[in-house]
């Protein structure tokens, strides 16, 4: 069977636009396929042509879902998309929450512009067919091959802002995808699949020292259903002048507690850290969840559950099987 291209914008697809110096994305499928040298037959879907960090997460879910149309159809060996570095996880992650099929949707994209000498993006659409071409992919609901590495959505994050190695594994092995030899990450845990649902009144808030009530009531000033907390590194610490109003909020909406540091995982429930000072306040872990997964995962338990008991369930069951 073929492959299928799905085409969002993004570097890989930018290129400069003459004396001003200025960048525009300009490459289609068929362009960034040209790229590479492959064998396979790949269908191509142009979807947008635009900078990643101007995808809101409705942007992002609906690439997610027509990826995710294309893996069930079984017309796929497997499905790529090319795709901004900026939200690239975030979108690969929400890909990751609806696939309920055993197509592996594989993200890519570039560094560099496709103009540039030594532009990355040949060298990663071609790592990305073969890895979507690979029988041993199977089972993978989303992965991201970046710079020869494969790292599984979940676990992915774009630790370096201007080199072409940008994406890390975190919490979790990477594979690698070097001179046509495969090794994948580990196989994943078998996880609840997502509608694709959004309630997006979900609030990110980042906690900082020093960080007062008002700011966080502020923030939450639009009756949010939901809200992921970016506490401290560590075991999820939040300055003890915030204690009240989380706890108030945690009485009428579900809220998550994720840690700076993006490598371990948060108390299930979360504790604060010493004296456990959050203790009993029906807090949510993010577990090895970065803060941003944690807040797309809590729309996504809410988009589809008709309680907060139901979301509160449906967080838990996916965040502890990581």
């Amino acid at each position: 069977m073929a492959l299928k291209l799905i085409t969002t914008g993004g570097t890989i697809a930018t290129v400069g636009s003459g004396k001003d110096t200025r960048t525009r994305a300009a490459l289609d499928g068929a362009q960034i396929v040209g790229l590479a040298d492959h064998e396979e037959d790949i269908d191509i879907e142009d979807v947008a042509m635009s900078p990643s960090w101007a995808l809101t997460a409705s942007d992002m879910m609906r690439v997610a879902l027509i990826a995710r149309d294309a893996a069930r159809s079984g017309r796929w060996t497997g499905v790529i998309v090319t795709h901004g570095t900026s939200t690239l996880e975030y979108t690969a992650f929400l890909a990751e929450l609806v696939n309920d099929s055993e197509v592996p949707i594989i993200f890519t994209g570039a560094m560099r512009i496709a103009t540039e000498a030594d532009a990355d993006g040949p060298g990663n659409i071609a790592d990305a067919i073969l890895v979507a071409a690979h029988p041993h992919s199977r089972r993978h609901r989303s992965l991201v091959v970046f710079a020869g590495h494969v790292v599984a959505a979940r676990a992915a994050w774009k630790l370096k802002r201007d080199q072409v190695d940008a994406f890390i594994s975190v919490g979790a092995s990477a594979g690698s995808v070097r001179g046509g030899n495969l090794r994948l990450p580990p196989a994943p845990h078998l996880t609840p699949a997502f509608t694709g649902e959004l309630d997006l009144r979900v609030a990110l808030v980042k906690v900082y020292p020093g960080l007062s009530p008002e700011v966080l009531e502020a923030a939450l000033a639009h009756d949010p259903h939901g809200l992921a907390l970016e506490a401290l590194p560590g075991a999820g610490g939040v300055p003890p002048p915030l204690h009240e109003t989380l706890r108030a909020l945690a009485e009428r909406v579900p809220v998550v507690i994720a840690s700076r540091a993006p490598d371990g995982r948060v108390p299930t429930p979360p504790t604060g850290g010493t004296g456990e000072p959050l203790a009993g306040m029906n807090l949510l872990s993010a577990a090895d969840l970065t803060s941003e997964k944690a807040w797309l995962l809590l729309m996504a338990c809410l988009g589809q559950s008709e309680s907060d008991a139901e979301a509160r369930h449906l967080f838990r069951r996916y965040a502890s099987g990581g």
